[in-house]
């Protein structure tokens, strides 16, 4: 059984209440769409509240699971409970998981475009290689299974068909600018397109430089 609400001085309830507002503030939400969470223990995550804005939240907002709960558990969680689970569980790397809708990147969601990410040195370092999936009703097990075995384990990105995206990350922060980079990634396709312009990558062997460069110097 999940406990409703966190205790106010909780590290991940903090967390997710900053993280709530900071994708508000930066036009990433729509509505009551989204859900957050962040690992809490070896056999609990804190999820949000399924129907609740984002960048609203509060400790009531928050629900406790079970890592090895059942889908659906509980009751109040968001309905996408299960694709956290299963995140979660398949990918002890992941200490947060973020599920948003923001407009480019639904855009491009919805559509066949495969945004390049050697556009930038951000989208490179940040994003990787990004996973897809194609539509699956939300809320289901069968979504959550697919979107793990997206990400398998190295991956941190999946777009959903006519959905939207999740990232991943060992932090809030790195996962909120994994979504905001994909989001400015989206925007940079979708603007090209609208435009006549041709967008040209930096390339495979760039990408690989920057990363063996950023690494080594720790940036």
């Amino acid at each position: 059984m999940g406990i409703r609400t966190m205790p106010n001085d909780s590290a991940p309830g903090e967390e997710l209440i900053a993280l709530g507002r900071l994708a508000g503030c930066r036009g990433l939400l729509w509505g009551t769409g989204g859900n957050l969470s962040v690992r809490y223990s070896e056999a609990h995550f804190v999820i949000t509240e399924r129907g609740t804005r984002l960048d609203q939240l509060d400790p009531q907002n928050l629900v406790l699971c079970p890592l090895l709960g059942e889908p659906g558990q509980p009751a109040q969680a968001s309905s996408e409970v299960q694709l956290h689970r299963r995140i979660y569980q398949r990918r002890p790397d992941v200490h947060c998981v973020i599920h948003l809708s923001p407009l480019y990147t639904t855009l491009i969601a919805c559509s066949e475009q495969e945004p390049p990410t050697d556009l930038v040195p951000e989208t490179a370092l940040y994003l990787g290689q990004i996973a897809r999936v194609p539509y699956i009703r939300p809320g289901t097990e069968d979504l959550a299974r697919a979107v793990a075995e997206a990400l398998g384990d190295d991956r941190y990105v999946v777009l959903m068909a006519n959905h939207g995206a999740v990232t991943v990350g060992d932090s809030p922060l790195t996962s909120f600018r994994r979504m905001e980079t994909l989001e400015f990634l989206c925007r940079m396709v979708v603007t090209a397109r609208a435009a006549g312009l041709r967008l040209h990558g930096m390339g495979q062997q760039a990408v690989a430089e920057l990363r063996r460069s950023v690494y080594h110097t720790g940036g």
